[in-house]
Protein backbone atom coordinates (compact mmCIF):
# COMPACT_ATOMS: atom_id res chain seq x y z
CA UNK A 1 0.00 0.00 0.00
CA UNK A 2 1.00 4.24 -0.33
CA UNK A 3 2.28 5.93 2.56
CA UNK A 4 1.40 9.95 1.10
CA UNK A 5 3.11 11.45 4.16
CA UNK A 6 4.54 14.72 3.01
CA UNK A 7 3.38 14.44 -0.48
CA UNK A 8 5.33 10.95 -1.27
CA UNK A 9 4.14 7.95 -1.83
CA UNK A 10 6.57 5.52 0.29
CA UNK A 11 6.09 1.85 0.09
CA UNK A 12 4.49 0.25 3.28
CA UNK A 13 4.85 -3.27 3.57
CA UNK A 14 2.71 -5.56 6.15
CA UNK A 15 3.89 -9.19 6.77
CA UNK A 16 3.67 -11.66 9.14
CA UNK A 17 6.71 -11.05 11.91
CA UNK A 18 10.08 -13.78 11.28
CA UNK A 19 12.92 -14.43 13.39
CA UNK A 20 15.14 -12.19 10.77
CA UNK A 21 12.62 -9.23 12.18
CA UNK A 22 14.05 -9.37 15.65
CA UNK A 23 16.53 -7.00 15.93
CA UNK A 24 14.36 -4.44 13.80
CA UNK A 25 11.81 -4.84 16.75
CA UNK A 26 14.20 -4.14 19.60
CA UNK A 27 14.87 -1.20 17.56
CA UNK A 28 11.83 0.15 17.72
CA UNK A 29 11.11 -0.98 21.13
CA UNK A 30 13.90 0.65 22.90
CA UNK A 31 11.92 3.40 24.93
CA UNK A 32 8.32 1.34 25.53
CA UNK A 33 7.70 0.79 29.32
CA UNK A 34 10.87 2.97 30.24
CA UNK A 35 12.65 -0.16 29.81
CA UNK A 36 10.35 -3.14 31.38
CA UNK A 37 9.49 -4.02 27.81
CA UNK A 38 8.52 -7.64 27.71
CA UNK A 39 8.45 -8.07 24.24
CA UNK A 40 12.20 -8.90 23.77
CA UNK A 41 11.70 -12.19 26.38
CA UNK A 42 8.65 -13.06 24.55
CA UNK A 43 8.74 -12.32 20.55
CA UNK A 44 10.16 -15.47 19.77
CA UNK A 45 7.77 -17.60 21.89
CA UNK A 46 5.06 -15.85 20.54
CA UNK A 47 6.29 -16.84 16.48
CA UNK A 48 5.70 -20.61 17.51
CA UNK A 49 2.80 -19.62 18.83
CA UNK A 50 -0.15 -21.42 16.30
CA UNK A 51 -3.08 -19.61 18.18
CA UNK A 52 -1.32 -16.48 17.91
CA UNK A 53 -0.59 -13.78 14.35
CA UNK A 54 2.42 -10.64 15.21
CA UNK A 55 2.30 -8.55 12.41
CA UNK A 56 5.50 -6.05 11.49
CA UNK A 57 5.13 -3.17 9.04
CA UNK A 58 7.91 -2.14 7.21
CA UNK A 59 8.97 0.63 5.32
CA UNK A 60 11.66 0.54 3.09
CA UNK A 61 12.23 -2.88 4.57
CA UNK A 62 12.73 -1.34 7.75
CA UNK A 63 10.21 -2.43 10.88
CA UNK A 64 8.55 0.21 12.01
CA UNK A 65 5.75 -1.10 13.67
CA UNK A 66 3.85 -4.27 15.21
CA UNK A 67 1.24 -5.59 16.35
CA UNK A 68 0.00 -9.32 17.57
CA UNK A 69 -3.39 -11.14 18.32
CA UNK A 70 -3.92 -14.11 20.24
CA UNK A 71 -7.05 -15.95 19.42
CA UNK A 72 -9.16 -17.08 22.66
CA UNK A 73 -12.56 -18.13 23.80
CA UNK A 74 -12.96 -21.01 21.49
CA UNK A 75 -11.95 -18.73 18.38
CA UNK A 76 -14.52 -15.75 18.95
CA UNK A 77 -12.23 -13.07 20.35
CA UNK A 78 -8.65 -11.61 19.27
CA UNK A 79 -7.13 -10.68 22.25
CA UNK A 80 -4.36 -7.76 20.47
CA UNK A 81 -1.13 -7.30 22.17
CA UNK A 82 2.36 -6.14 21.61
CA UNK A 83 1.35 -2.73 19.65
CA UNK A 84 4.62 -0.84 18.84
CA UNK A 85 5.58 1.70 17.01
CA UNK A 86 9.13 3.58 15.92
CA UNK A 87 9.66 6.87 17.67
CA UNK A 88 10.24 8.36 14.28
CA UNK A 89 7.07 7.08 12.57
CA UNK A 90 5.24 8.42 15.85
CA UNK A 91 2.43 11.08 15.02
CA UNK A 92 2.04 9.94 11.41
CA UNK A 93 -0.91 7.88 11.37
CA UNK A 94 0.65 4.55 11.63
CA UNK A 95 -1.48 2.99 14.66
CA UNK A 96 -4.41 3.30 12.68
CA UNK A 97 -2.79 2.22 9.69
CA UNK A 98 -1.28 -1.32 11.29
CA UNK A 99 -4.51 -1.70 13.79
CA UNK A 100 -6.77 -1.37 11.07
CA UNK A 101 -5.08 -4.01 8.68
CA UNK A 102 -5.01 -6.20 11.64
CA UNK A 103 -9.10 -6.14 12.06
CA UNK A 104 -9.57 -6.93 8.31
CA UNK A 105 -6.97 -9.79 8.50
CA UNK A 106 -9.23 -10.88 11.06
CA UNK A 107 -12.26 -10.86 9.27
CA UNK A 108 -11.18 -12.22 6.28
CA UNK A 109 -9.05 -15.05 7.75
CA UNK A 110 -10.90 -15.80 11.08
CA UNK A 111 -14.62 -14.68 10.25
CA UNK A 112 -15.87 -16.03 13.30
CA UNK A 113 -13.80 -13.58 15.27
CA UNK A 114 -16.88 -11.01 17.02
CA UNK A 115 -14.98 -9.15 19.49
CA UNK A 116 -10.87 -7.23 20.08
CA UNK A 117 -9.86 -7.04 23.73
CA UNK A 118 -7.09 -5.68 25.45
CA UNK A 119 -5.35 -4.54 28.03
CA UNK A 120 -3.84 -1.59 28.62
CA UNK A 121 -2.77 0.53 31.36
CA UNK A 122 -4.46 4.27 32.81
CA UNK A 123 -5.41 7.13 30.73
CA UNK A 124 -6.71 5.33 27.37
CA UNK A 125 -7.09 8.62 24.63
CA UNK A 126 -10.34 10.06 23.94
CA UNK A 127 -10.09 7.98 20.33
CA UNK A 128 -9.38 4.40 21.97
CA UNK A 129 -13.00 5.59 24.30
CA UNK A 130 -14.73 6.16 21.25
CA UNK A 131 -13.87 2.41 19.84
CA UNK A 132 -13.96 0.37 22.94
CA UNK A 133 -15.72 0.02 26.01
CA UNK A 134 -13.98 -0.50 29.34
CA UNK A 135 -14.93 -3.88 30.90
CA UNK A 136 -13.38 -3.75 33.99
CA UNK A 137 -10.53 -2.17 35.80
CA UNK A 138 -7.69 -2.98 38.66
CA UNK A 139 -5.14 -1.90 40.37
CA UNK A 140 -1.29 -1.97 39.98
CA UNK A 141 1.49 -2.39 42.20
CA UNK A 142 4.38 -1.99 41.41
CA UNK A 143 8.03 -2.68 43.11
CA UNK A 144 11.39 -2.07 42.33
CA UNK A 145 13.98 -4.67 44.13
CA UNK A 146 17.71 -5.21 43.77
CA UNK A 147 20.18 -8.57 44.59
CA UNK A 148 19.45 -9.13 48.70
CA UNK A 149 16.62 -7.11 48.66
CA UNK A 150 14.26 -10.09 48.12
CA UNK A 151 15.07 -11.79 50.66
CA UNK A 152 14.69 -8.55 53.07
CA UNK A 153 11.43 -7.86 51.67
CA UNK A 154 9.85 -11.66 52.85
CA UNK A 155 11.22 -11.13 56.00
CA UNK A 156 9.84 -7.59 56.60
CA UNK A 157 6.89 -8.16 55.02
CA UNK A 158 6.48 -11.91 57.06
CA UNK A 159 7.38 -9.78 60.38
CA UNK A 160 4.86 -6.93 59.46
CA UNK A 161 1.87 -9.31 59.56
CA UNK A 162 3.00 -10.98 62.73
CA UNK A 163 3.30 -7.38 64.47
CA UNK A 164 -0.66 -7.06 62.98
CA UNK A 165 -1.53 -10.49 64.74
CA UNK A 166 -1.77 -11.99 61.10
CA UNK A 167 -1.14 -15.86 61.07
CA UNK A 168 0.62 -16.62 57.24
CA UNK A 169 -1.09 -19.69 56.55
CA UNK A 170 0.44 -20.41 53.03
CA UNK A 171 -1.94 -21.18 50.04
CA UNK A 172 -2.05 -24.66 48.48
CA UNK A 173 -0.46 -24.54 44.63
CA UNK A 174 -3.59 -26.11 42.05
CA UNK A 175 -2.11 -28.85 39.81
CA UNK A 176 -3.88 -29.48 36.42
CA UNK A 177 -7.10 -31.23 37.59
CA UNK A 178 -7.62 -28.36 39.97
CA UNK A 179 -6.87 -25.40 37.97
CA UNK A 180 -9.65 -26.73 35.71
CA UNK A 181 -12.18 -28.03 38.52
CA UNK A 182 -11.55 -24.83 40.27
CA UNK A 183 -12.07 -22.31 37.90
CA UNK A 184 -14.72 -23.63 35.62
CA UNK A 185 -16.44 -23.77 39.08
CA UNK A 186 -19.56 -21.14 38.39
CA UNK A 187 -20.12 -20.15 41.93
CA UNK A 188 -15.81 -19.32 41.96
CA UNK A 189 -16.01 -17.75 38.94
CA UNK A 190 -18.57 -15.31 40.09
CA UNK A 191 -17.54 -14.69 43.75
CA UNK A 192 -13.51 -13.83 42.35
CA UNK A 193 -13.58 -12.99 38.62
CA UNK A 194 -15.37 -9.91 38.27
CA UNK A 195 -16.78 -9.46 34.49
CA UNK A 196 -15.94 -12.88 34.57
CA UNK A 197 -12.81 -12.91 33.13
CA UNK A 198 -9.12 -14.54 34.00
CA UNK A 199 -6.46 -11.62 33.75
CA UNK A 200 -3.23 -13.61 33.54
CA UNK A 201 -0.03 -11.15 32.90
CA UNK A 202 -2.02 -8.89 31.38
CA UNK A 203 -3.98 -11.68 28.99
CA UNK A 204 -7.42 -11.46 29.83
CA UNK A 205 -9.88 -14.40 28.85
CA UNK A 206 -12.82 -16.15 29.60
CA UNK A 207 -12.32 -19.54 31.99
CA UNK A 208 -13.33 -21.61 29.48
CA UNK A 209 -11.55 -24.97 29.23
CA UNK A 210 -9.65 -24.45 25.81
CA UNK A 211 -8.27 -21.03 27.25
CA UNK A 212 -7.22 -22.89 30.33
CA UNK A 213 -5.75 -25.47 28.33
CA UNK A 214 -3.55 -22.98 26.93
CA UNK A 215 -2.19 -21.26 29.93
CA UNK A 216 -1.52 -24.94 31.62
CA UNK A 217 0.96 -24.89 28.74
CA UNK A 218 2.60 -21.98 30.41
CA UNK A 219 5.32 -21.99 33.12
CA UNK A 220 2.73 -20.75 35.76
CA UNK A 221 2.02 -20.97 39.17
CA UNK A 222 -1.46 -21.42 40.10
CA UNK A 223 -2.11 -20.48 43.97
CA UNK A 224 -5.37 -20.74 46.05
CA UNK A 225 -6.24 -20.22 49.90
CA UNK A 226 -7.18 -23.92 49.89
CA UNK A 227 -8.28 -26.57 47.49
CA UNK A 228 -11.87 -26.76 47.96
CA UNK A 229 -14.25 -23.95 47.57
CA UNK A 230 -11.69 -21.17 47.48
CA UNK A 231 -12.04 -17.74 48.62
CA UNK A 232 -9.06 -16.26 46.86
CA UNK A 233 -6.56 -17.08 43.74
CA UNK A 234 -3.72 -16.56 42.37
CA UNK A 235 -1.27 -16.42 39.83
CA UNK A 236 2.17 -15.78 39.13
CA UNK A 237 4.60 -15.35 35.94
CA UNK A 238 8.08 -16.46 35.58
CA UNK A 239 10.42 -13.71 35.93
CA UNK A 240 11.66 -12.53 32.28
CA UNK A 241 14.28 -10.69 31.29
CA UNK A 242 13.74 -6.97 30.48
CA UNK A 243 16.39 -4.11 28.64
CA UNK A 244 16.47 -1.95 30.74
CA UNK A 245 19.99 -2.43 32.15
CA UNK A 246 21.86 -5.88 32.45
CA UNK A 247 20.34 -8.59 34.42
CA UNK A 248 17.30 -6.86 35.09
CA UNK A 249 13.98 -8.90 35.30
CA UNK A 250 10.33 -8.44 35.27
CA UNK A 251 7.57 -10.72 37.77
CA UNK A 252 4.12 -10.61 37.86
CA UNK A 253 1.19 -11.39 40.26
CA UNK A 254 -2.31 -11.39 39.35
CA UNK A 255 -4.38 -11.62 42.73
CA UNK A 256 -8.27 -12.76 42.40
CA UNK A 257 -10.20 -11.79 45.85
CA UNK A 258 -10.32 -8.66 47.67
CA UNK A 259 -9.75 -10.34 51.11
CA UNK A 260 -6.67 -8.02 52.41
CA UNK A 261 -4.75 -10.54 54.85
CA UNK A 262 -5.28 -13.02 51.30
CA UNK A 263 -4.14 -11.00 49.56
CA UNK A 264 -0.73 -10.80 52.02
CA UNK A 265 -0.18 -13.79 52.35
CA UNK A 266 -0.26 -14.74 48.33
CA UNK A 267 2.59 -12.16 47.54
CA UNK A 268 4.46 -13.31 49.97
CA UNK A 269 3.92 -16.72 49.01
CA UNK A 270 4.71 -16.01 45.22
CA UNK A 271 8.27 -14.33 46.61
CA UNK A 272 9.47 -16.93 48.65
CA UNK A 273 8.75 -19.20 45.09
CA UNK A 274 10.73 -16.47 42.94
CA UNK A 275 13.33 -15.90 45.37
CA UNK A 276 14.75 -19.31 45.05
CA UNK A 277 15.03 -18.96 41.23
CA UNK A 278 16.47 -15.30 41.13
CA UNK A 279 20.15 -14.68 40.85
CA UNK A 280 20.62 -11.60 41.47
CA UNK A 281 20.23 -8.17 39.70
CA UNK A 282 17.18 -5.87 39.95
CA UNK A 283 13.92 -7.60 39.97
CA UNK A 284 10.77 -4.99 38.81
CA UNK A 285 7.42 -7.04 40.68
CA UNK A 286 4.15 -5.97 39.32
CA UNK A 287 0.86 -7.08 41.36
CA UNK A 288 -2.56 -6.40 39.73
CA UNK A 289 -5.70 -6.88 42.39
CA UNK A 290 -9.49 -5.80 42.63
CA UNK A 291 -9.28 -1.63 43.53
CA UNK A 292 -10.34 -2.26 47.59
CA UNK A 293 -7.01 -3.67 47.73
CA UNK A 294 -4.75 -1.47 47.06
CA UNK A 295 -4.58 0.72 50.00
CA UNK A 296 -4.22 -2.42 52.07
CA UNK A 297 -1.18 -3.71 49.90
CA UNK A 298 0.44 -0.30 49.36
CA UNK A 299 0.70 0.29 52.90
CA UNK A 300 2.34 -3.30 53.33
CA UNK A 301 4.59 -2.92 51.10
CA UNK A 302 5.43 0.73 52.37
CA UNK A 303 8.93 0.67 52.81
CA UNK A 304 10.26 -0.46 49.82
CA UNK A 305 10.74 1.39 46.15
CA UNK A 306 8.32 1.72 44.04
CA UNK A 307 8.89 2.45 39.81
CA UNK A 308 6.39 4.48 37.56
CA UNK A 309 5.15 2.39 35.28
CA UNK A 310 1.26 1.90 35.64
CA UNK A 311 -1.24 2.37 38.37
CA UNK A 312 -4.29 0.86 36.65
CA UNK A 313 -5.10 -1.94 34.58
CA UNK A 314 -7.98 -1.77 32.35
CA UNK A 315 -9.90 -4.20 30.45
CA UNK A 316 -11.09 -3.30 26.79
CA UNK A 317 -13.17 -4.29 24.07
CA UNK A 318 -14.68 -3.83 21.04
CA UNK A 319 -16.84 -5.66 18.50
CA UNK A 320 -16.11 -6.46 15.24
Amino acid sequence: MADHNNGKDIQLDFCLATEEDFQGVVAISGDVYRGWDYLPSRYHSWLQDTNRRTFVLKRKEQVIALESVLLVDDGSTAVVEGLRVAPWERGRGIVGLIQNFVEDFLKTEFPAVKVIRLTRREDPSPGMLSQYRVVHSKAALTLTLKSGEVQDLIHTLMSTMEKEGECFEPPVTLEAKDVLRVYQNEVIIAKLLPARMLIQNWLPVYPKRSNLDYLLTKALTWMADRAEDPNFLSLGTPPIRVPLEENCHRFEVDLFGTDPRSAKIHLLSHLLQVSEIFEGGVLGIIVCMEKPLFSPMDSFCKDFKRFALMKEQLLMEKDI
